[in-house]
């Protein structure tokens, strides 16, 4: 059995609030939640208040300290100057359903172009879900219609009732994945209970034959163990796509506005920078080839220093800062990290490294070196 959910109608305008004109768009709404035709509702709280922003907020903040499950706002998305209802409601919501405010938009705009003057926001507070809704009684209906198949899930959801959010997925999940075919597609809205209306829409399809997919990827269980596409060497791939693409022309333009643009050729730089093999890590800079073992540090490398002043040969390893350049003769820097310092001018190289008896390691499994 789905649970009821419980509604407040808050009609938002200046006119009704005085009592100088009837609320009918409230008052519809009431008629139509408690009609339960939409979704199985109760509207527990009404009331109408003036275009003012701390009012419409109070209001709300008040219905969300009762626990109401939806809030339906009635009046002030428009552009006029007492519109406030959506800035009340930013105020109030912790957190937005822009899909609820893109569906009420794009079905209103199928009705009116005028609804793109409208400016609804749908959110959450707490355990209350908040929608507003234009000030006419038809806008007003309309935009509870186009909604009104996500609401109970949404309410759900919001509230944990793990019964109904099970049942919805259960429902979702039978109908299996929903692929395009040539006879037309189907869009599918879930009603409260497990309902579905289907509308039918038939496409003329225009693409080659050739286009269609010759998988069948409607179910993970026939899906094609090889693929249905025969391989083409690389050479054809690149020209196929070279074939397709657009040349662009090319054009000389001051570097200042070339932001986004792609370069017709590479740039070379006239010189290296910086001007010397540097190191890219803390460490020691050594012949590669001697492995693991013990070095006698010859000297150090920091940032500024000259390069070439000591010249590593076999056996002998010279200390290098980040970005200070590689003594002469060394291939490699190992890492800090990797080493251990065993006197003043002696140094150990080597990697701790944990190796199962069913691996017989390389020389390489205990020496890793930084490319310089």
């Amino acid at each position: 059995m789905p649970q009821v959910i419980k509604v407040g109608v808050l009609t938002v305008s200046d006119r009704c609030s005085r009592g100088e004109a009837q609320d009918g768009s409230g008052a519809n709404l009431k008629v139509l939640v408690d009609a339960g035709t939409l979704f199985k509702g109760k509207v527990c709280k009404y009331a109408c208040v003036p275009d003012e922003l701390l009012t419409i907020k109070d209001k709300l903040l008040e219905w969300c300290e009762e626990e109401v499950h939806l809030i339906l706002t009635t009046g002030g998305t428009g552009l006029g100057p007492r519109d406030v209802t959506p800035e009340a409601v930013k105020k109030v919501i912790e957190r937005e359903t822009p899909g609820l405010t893109a569906c009420m938009l794009t079905e209103s705009l199928k009705v009116t172009a005028l609804a793109m003057l409208s400016r609804p926001v749908c959110g959450v507070r707490g355990r209350t879900l908040i929608a507003t809704l234009p000030g006419s009684r038809k806008g007003s209906e309309e935009c509870l219609r186009f909604i009104s198949p996500g609401i109970p899930h949404a309410v759900s959801l919001i509230m944990e009732w793990k019964e109904e959010v099970e049942a919805t997925h259960t429902v979702l999940q039978s109908e299996g994945v929903k692929s395009g075919s040539t006879e037309g597609h189907h869009h599918h809205h879930l009603q409260h209970c497990g309902h579905h209306h289907h509308h039918h829409h038939h496409h003329q399809h225009h693409r080659q034959e050739s286009d269609e997919s010759k998988a069948d990827v409607s179910h993970v269980s026939r899906r094609p163990r090889k693929s249905p596409y025969p391989m083409i060497p690389v050479s054809e791939a690149v020209e196929t796509v070279l074939s397709q693409a657009e040349l662009c022309m090319k054009e000389y333009i001051a570097t200042k506005n070339a932001l986004g643009l792609v370069l017709a050729e590479d740039i070379h730089a006239k010189d290296p920078l910086p001007p010397f093999p540097a190191s890219i890590k803390d460490g020691y800079a050594v012949l590669a080839s001697d492995g693991a073992g013990t070095r006698v540090v010859k000297g150090d490398s920091t940032a500024g220093s000259s390069p070439g002043v000591t010249t590593v040969t076999s056996g002998v390893c010279v200390r290098v800062n980040t970005g200070a350049p590689v003594p002469p003769g060394a291939d490699a820097v190992v890492q800090v990290r990797w080493s251990s310092l065993r006197s003043m001018f002696l140094l150990f190289l080597s990697l701790a490294w944990a190796v199962s008896s069913d691996f017989e390691p390389h020389e390489s499994a205990y020496m890793t070196f930084i490319r310089v």
